[in-house]
């Protein structure tokens, strides 16, 4: 079975991690922000930093990083709006799935009717 999800890369520390998003990881995520509450407050121009910041922490943790919530709300607020919406962009992305590839080849031929009994 192929990943449904798309992998993230996100920078700390100068360095940059690829992440590939699991259930799991976005169940721990939704223990403590909802992602499409999180997908809408973007959306509207409104994001909630402190929302954003515990995912990208929860992102970064899966990846084996040493970072605290704080730590990174700390990065964002003081990192320019181009930083914040990239990051807001690969956590979206992250969290969900790609869209199922259309199938390939000829489609199915519809079901025979059934014989009616006489």
């Amino acid at each position: 079975m192929s990943a449904i999800f798309q992998d993230v890369v996100l920078g700390w520390g100068g360095r940059e991690y690829r992440i590939t998003p699991t259930m799991r990881l976005l169940n721990t995520v939704e223990q403590r922000v909802s992602l499409s509450a999180l997908a809408h407050s973007l959306a509207i121009g409104q994001p909630r930093l402190t929302h954003l910041a515990t995912a990208v922490a929860l992102f970064l943790q899966a990846a084996g990083v040493d970072v605290s919530e704080e730590a990174v709300y700390q990065e964002i607020m003081h990192g320019g709006q181009e930083q914040i919406q990239a990051i807001a962009s690969a956590i979206v992305v992250a969290a969900f799935p790609a869209q199922k590839a259309a199938p390939v080849g000829n489609a199915l031929a519809p079901k025979s009717a059934r014989k009616r009994r006489t």
